[in-house]
């Protein structure tokens, strides 16, 4: 009989998929059941000491182990995708990562910049990503707090966390994380160390440079473009990238040691703290033998804390999941010093909260996998909320943005753009009215010289009074370089460039003329005036032969 009770019915014999992982069959009018028949898989053996991890099918119901293809580095020092160690010290730009068959367009560079000689300086170095043409440059720069890490795409500075198609950013201050999702990539930096970890599915036996292989054997980790399988130290020099300028130091001539006296082992105790209890439960997911042998080299043969290499160990056990508080077990050598309005955190959001709503909303999905996904970094203390990304200031309460992006308080008030504002503490908006003006009532201008002039002060008109570029002799107007006309035969007088203190118009200057014309005066000034006057003080007498004789008054009995 066929399963009439069924909606829509079916026929005896007839199978139908419940799930993509379930069957059902019609069988005498009863239902039976059967799941999706795995084949039995065994894990395999990572040569990177992690644990395999399932990866299933495209239905979701059928798994095959895989290891992980995981990358880390610091201080010079490399762990590639299969678990090798080493460590190069240069001033170089390498390639860590290619496809061997271009299927993805992707690429990680290191850039070391600045570095000198000494091993325990502080050596800051640059990771640039390139994914389908799109690059971002992971870098550092100084600021009044320190040193911070930075954003770029496609050479602009951006402020995590930022999403497009391409890639997701996210920042905690101490690391960002560049998410690829179409290719299940992400890259991790810290200013001091990186992780690249890539999906086994898709880059497995298609991965070259400084990273390696990602096939599960270290034997072809350290190969050259060719393929030659060489010494790490030696294939370094063949993933440079071509587009840097690189100082490779000579290689030291071989000489013969004599023999040295046997020194005792050399096992500090801050990289001993990586295969404590303190992060015992990271153990079992991220091995930390190659941590703690690179962290031994880098502070038996030279001044360096170690603090480096229990950082980039940490930064691999949160991409596992695993937050582990570990700078309180270093004796204060590993203490983190955030920006002075920020806290630090051990096990704080890779994604943090603000007060812009939008930015909230689409950020949420980031917001919620934080939940499970938490690391170190600098944030808001409790009780104050990070105001935006691009500002990093931390606000008590999420008032009102002013127009140049910086918060505003309630009740705050201030002037932009001739509109007089306020932040409302009932709607928390902003609210503007125009700038109120004035009337303007100018003072009286009818005196000659000055005029009424216009003038706009911020957002206000006003008008005032004020003078002339001419001067004025008898209530006359007279442009500069102009004749001014004077009862006194004795001077010359003209509108001059000086002006006057008191008055701030151009003064009139004058000067004698001397002329035969005015032989027998003198020119004498008069308190009080512009100009002075004529006086006659000498007889003129005329003789045969137009000879002329000034002879002055009172001179032999003379009277003129």
């Amino acid at each position: 009989p066929d399963c009439h009770t069924l909606e829509p019915p079916r026929k005896n014999g007839e199978i139908w998929k419940v799930d993509s992982c379930t069957n059902a069959t019609c069988s005498n009018g009863n239902v039976t059941y059967s799941s999706t028949q795995c084949k039995p898989q065994e894990p395999p053996n990572c040569e990177n000491g992690r644990t395999p991890v399932k990866v299933f099918d495209d239905a979701g119901c059928c798994f095959t182990y895989h290891c992980e293809c995981s990358c880390n580095g610091w201080s010079g020092n490399y762990i590639t995708f299969d678990g090798k160690n080493y460590n190069i010290q240069e001033n170089c730009s390498y390639i860590l990562v290619q496809e061997i068959n271009t299927e993805y367009d992707f690429k990680v560079v290191i850039d070391y910049h600045d570095c000198d000689s000494d091993p325990s300086s502080f050596c800051p170095q640059s990771l640039s990503i390139t994914y389908k043409s799109n690059e971002v440059v992971l870098t550092q720069k100084s600021t009044a707090d320190g040193i911070t890490n930075v954003v770029f795409l496609a050479k602009k500075h951006i402020f995590p966390a930022f999403k497009n198609a391409d890639f997701v950013i996210t920042s905690t201050g101490l690391e960002i994380t560049v998410d690829i999702p179409d290719i299940e990539a992400q890259v991790t930096y810290t200013g001091t160390s990186f992780s690249i970890d890539l999906s086994s599915t898709l880059f497995t036996n298609n991965t070259e440079g400084l990273c390696g292989t990602c096939d599960n054997s270290k034997e072809n980790d350290c190969r050259s473009p060719s393929g030659q399988i060489q010494d790490c130290s030696v294939t370094s020099h063949n993933w440079l990238d071509p587009n840097k300028k690189c100082e490779v130091p000579p290689t030291p001539a071989t000489t013969t040691s004599p023999p040295t006296t046997p020194q005792s082992i050399c096992k500090p105790a801050i990289c001993e703290i990586m295969s404590s209890q303190v992060f015992e439960e990271c153990h079992k997911v991220v091995p930390p033998q190659p941590f703690v042998h690179c962290c031994t080299s880098d502070v038996c043969k030279s001044s360096t804390t170690g603090c480096s290499s229990l950082q980039a160990y940490a930064s691999a056990c949160a991409n596992m999941g695993i937050c582990i508080n570990w700078r309180t077990s270093t004796n204060g050598t590993c203490v983190c010093t955030c920006p002075k309005s920020k806290v630090y955190m051990p096990c704080g959001p890779f994604v943090e909260q603000t007060c812009n709503l939008r930015y909230n909303q689409k950020y949420m999905g980031l917001l919620q996998h934080s939940t499970s996904k938490l690391t170190e970094g600098c944030f808001c203390p409790a009780g104050t909320t990070l105001f935006s990304t691009s500002s990093g200031v931390c606000v008590k309460s999420c008032d009102c943005t002013g127009p140049d992006g910086n918060p505003k308080m309630i009740n705050e008030t201030w002037e932009t753009n001739c509109q007089q504002c306020m932040c409302d503490g009932d709607t928390l908006s902003v609210q503007c009215k125009p700038v109120t003006c004035p009337t303007p009532n100018p003072a009286p201008c009818d005196s000659p010289g000055y005029e009424i002039v216009n003038k706009t002060d911020g957002c206000c008109k006003s008008q005032q009074c004020e003078p002339k570029n001419v001067c004025v002799h008898n209530n006359t107007e007279y442009q500069p370089g102009s004749i001014v006309p004077t009862n006194n035969t004795c001077e010359a007088c003209l509108c001059g460039s000086k002006l006057d203190p008191g008055t701030k118009l151009h003064a009139v200057d004058c000067i004698p003329v001397h002329s035969d014309v005015f032989q027998g005066q003198d020119y004498q000034t008069v308190p009080g005036q512009c100009c002075g006057k004529c006086v006659k003080t000498s007889c003129v007498v005329s003789l045969p032969g137009n000879i002329t004789h000034t002879i002055s008054v009172g001179f032999g009995n003379v009277t003129c």
